[in-house]
């Protein structure tokens, strides 16, 4: 594949992504966490389900647009913005009655400015 041609496959765009951001299979697969084995079989292709997370770590490091990566695998990604407690989960690892709290306390906050007439 030429670095300047519109990947076909998510292996493809994944591997373009790769060579734009200079980095090597083994360097990427440190930054996303990811055994190498399962990063190289990822850009060839050879994974028919790849795990979620794994895309999500790789398109970080590459700093690829899930939409596009979620397009690639035939998934239309929802629209929108998650709920509070799911975006404090996936930032903050919070889990629990620590995440209920958070979530209850950021919801009294968003009420409070949502009562206020808007800025002029």
């Amino acid at each position: 594949m030429e670095e300047d041609s519109n990947p076909t496959t998510l292996g493809q765009y994944l591997e373009q992504g790769r060579k734009k951001a200079g980095l090597s299979l083994r360097q990427l697969a440190k930054a996303a966490g990811i055994p190498m084995s399962t990063v190289n079989h990822l850009l060839k292709d050879e994974i028919e389900r790849p795990a979620a997370e794994h895309l999500q770590s790789i398109a970080n490091v590459l700093e690829l647009d899930m939409t596009d990566v979620f397009g690639f695998m035939g998934i239309t990604p929802p629209s929108g913005l998650p709920g509070i407690a799911p975006y404090l989960r996936a930032t903050t690892g919070l889990r629990g009655e620590d995440l209920n709290e958070a979530t209850e306390q950021i919801q009294k906050i968003i009420d409070k400015y949502n009562d206020l007439p808007p800025d002029k």
